[in-house]
């Protein structure tokens, strides 16, 4: 198993170096991607109707900052574990995008961690437990 990392913008990549490095350390594969839900919807859906068709089990991560639609969007879509991770920017830096994430409307399953320099590691160790379950 491994965990996905998924981007609304390039721009958040830098973002989750923490994350990346727990993963590095911890001998946990990832991959990254940058989809985003406004930008490269076609794409979105079908990088995700073919994930959700494989079976694949993995844990997604999902990294946006300001109207942070991504990480709903694609709890909506497949039925592994996602995880927000708020990117402090904009002029709210970042409480939109959390608000985004933590108030998503009941029957969407979606993990967030807080509006912090340690969310991205925060995430990583929580998709790290997740995987260490299903072993």
């Amino acid at each position: 198993m491994k965990t996905y990392i998924l981007y609304g913008s390039p721009n958040d990549m830098d973002f989750m170096n923490p994350g990346k490095a727990y993963f590095t350390e911890n001998n946990i594969e990832f991959e990254e991607l940058v989809l985003s839900v406004h930008r490269n919807t076609d794409e979105l859906l079908a990088w995700l109707k073919a994930f959700q068709a494989s079976g694949e089990k993995a844990v997604i991560i999902a990294v946006a900052g300001l109207s942070a639609a991504l990480p709903g969007f694609v709890a909506v879509k497949v039925d592994v574990p996602v995880i927000g991770v708020p990117v402090p920017c904009g002029p709210l830096n970042g409480v939109d995008a959390l608000l985004s994430m933590v108030q998503c409307p009941g029957g969407v399953a979606l993990g967030s961690v807080g509006l912090h320099k340690k969310a991205p590691l925060n995430a990583a160790m929580y998709a790290h437990k997740i995987l260490a379950m299903a072993q």
